[in-house]
Parts: structure tokens; C-alpha cells; sequence
């Protein structure tokens, strides 16, 4: 199911909110903002998850590739436990499927050296 994203992320201390459709994204980011929206465009969160959020910590090298292993920062989640569960699965799935990140050499330099704070949030199911 496609899901809107609300995501916002944070690099050292600089906030930037971004909303994100899940669409293809044909260059290599250059920004924070066109980081967060070719992430975006790997999640697929499972139904059920509606008004979950979750906030993944983690750092990038210089050529995009994860270092170590994303931290839970913070997360809210609804639905019964298996659901809580996809829900954390599919937010590190995002992540695992969309790195190495081809940023450009600029951009690789600037995130290289940063941590990045990633939020993904489900939104609530409108009636």
C-alpha cells in the first residue's frame, strides 16, 4: 500500500522537514531535502500502521554507504504488536534497500561527516 510520508530530518542540529511522495528520483541527491525524498521513495509501510512514527539515527560515508547500524531514536507506534513490528521493519527496510545513496561528490563530503536524524511517519487514515 502507498502511503503519503510526512519526513523530516535533522543533520546536526539543522532541521529540515520535507513532504515526500514515494516517486522515483533520477539524480543523485545534492541536498538534505533531496536526501530524505530518495529515501522516501523506498518505504512501503504496511497497513494498519496509520499514525505510527519512528525516528532512525544513523550516519552515511562520504559515498553514501550506511556506518554501523541504524539506531530507533524515537518512535510512537499503533496497532497490535505484529503490526508495531512491520512497521520498525519496514522504516530499517527502507534504509537497508536504499543505500549506498549515490550523493554527489559535494554532498558526499558535507553528509560524510554528519549524523542524520530520519523521521518517518504514517500518516492517520482519513474517513
Amino acid at each position: 500500500m502507498k502511503f503519503f510520508l510526512a519526513i523530516a530530518g535533522m543533520i546536526a542540529g539543522l532541521s529540515a522537514p520535507v513532504i515526500a511522495q514515494q516517486r522515483p528520483i533520477s539524480r543523485a541527491p545534492n541536498t538534505i531535502q533531496e536526501l530524505f525524498a530518495f529515501l522516501g521513495q523506498c518505504v512501503s509501510l504496511p497497513a494498519g500502521s496509520e499514525g505510527s512514527e519512528i525516528t532512525l539515527r544513523f550516519s552515511l560515508n562520504h559515498i553514501g554507504v550506511l556506518r554501523g547500524k541504524p539506531l530507533v531514536a524515537y518512535s510512537k507506534l499503533t496497532g497490535d504488536q505484529d503490526t508495531q513490528r512491520k512497521f520498525i521493519a519496514a522504516a530499517l527496510a527502507a534504509l537497508d534497500k536504499c543505500t549506498p545513496v549515490p550523493m554527489t561528490e559535494h554532498f558526499g563530503k558535507v553528509a560524510g561527516q554528519k549524523m542524520i536524524l530520519w523521521r518517518i511517519i504514517s500518516p492517520e487514515r482519513r474517513a
